[in-house]
């Protein structure tokens, strides 16, 4: 009798651990799928912001290429003009030598972005493609600071005091500077820039600088498109 009875709680006990067991692995597994649904909501969060921001600074990357474009065009347009050591180019290279005194850096801000890399949503990513084009893009915001400082360093090391000592800016600044500036002052010996091998130099280096600088903005333009739509993608977006 006393055996029936041992018995009979034993296997009640035993049905009772195992219901508490599979209690907790459901439990378990309830949370560990809620933990996946509220992680994939962030991450859609952050997918959908992250595309209104790239969104939003389409206009001004495209505008600053075009920019870096026309001082390309006329850094090159001087040099040409140097060489060809014609005087009666003279009133062309006024018009061109003000793009040596005009820079541009790439003042690019993408805080949700930057906010997602350093909170370590990264890890949590799936998608590789997404994975790999986020750390190409934040690498790529740490090299603009590089470059800003380099475009920066060129501009008041070289050019800024050769343009003090050697020209007068309000006779070369570019249409667009020009009408706020007070016309007049000695004037700028320009047949005297044709042999000066300085003014070849700091004029060749800001031209190699601008070169530099749009391969690396069409790069992240680029980069920018490739993101863009793999967000639209993942959040079934029309492009």
């Amino acid at each position: 009798m006393e055996k029936n009875k041992t018995s009979k709680y034993l296997k009640y006990a035993f049905g009772e651990i195992v219901l508490v067991v599979i209690g907790i692995l459901i439990a378990l597994q309830i949370n560990n799928w809620n933990q996946k649904r509220l992680q994939k909501l962030t991450l859609s969060n952050y997918y959908e912001r992250m595309h209104e921001e790239l969104e939003s600074s389409r206009n001004d990357l495209d505008n600053l290429i075009l920019g870096i474009d026309s001082l390309v065009m006329l850094n090159r347009k001087t040099l040409e003009i140097l060489s060809s050591n014609n005087k009666d180019s003279i009133p062309t290279l006024q018009k061109t030598l003000g793009a040596l005194g005009t820079a541009w850096v790439n003042s690019f801000n993408y805080p949700i972005v930057q906010e997602f890399m350093n909170e370590g949503y990264l890890a949590k990513v799936n998608n590789t493609k997404i994975k790999e084009e986020l750390q190409a893009f934040s690498f790529q915001l740490n090299r603009f600071k590089a470059l800003d400082k380099g475009i920066g360093d060129q501009y008041v090391l070289t050019i800024e005091p050769f343009i003090n000592k050697h020209l007068n800016y309000s006779q070369i600044a570019l249409d667009r500077y020009k009408t706020s500036l007070v016309s007049g002052g000695p004037d700028t010996d320009f047949e005297w820039l044709f042999n000066n091998l300085e003014a070849w130099n700091i004029i060749t280096l800001k031209l190699e600088m601008l070169v530099t600088q749009k391969a690396i903005l069409k790069e992240f333009k680029a980069m920018r498109e490739r993101l863009t739509n793999l967000f639209n993608s993942e959040l079934n977006l029309k492009p």
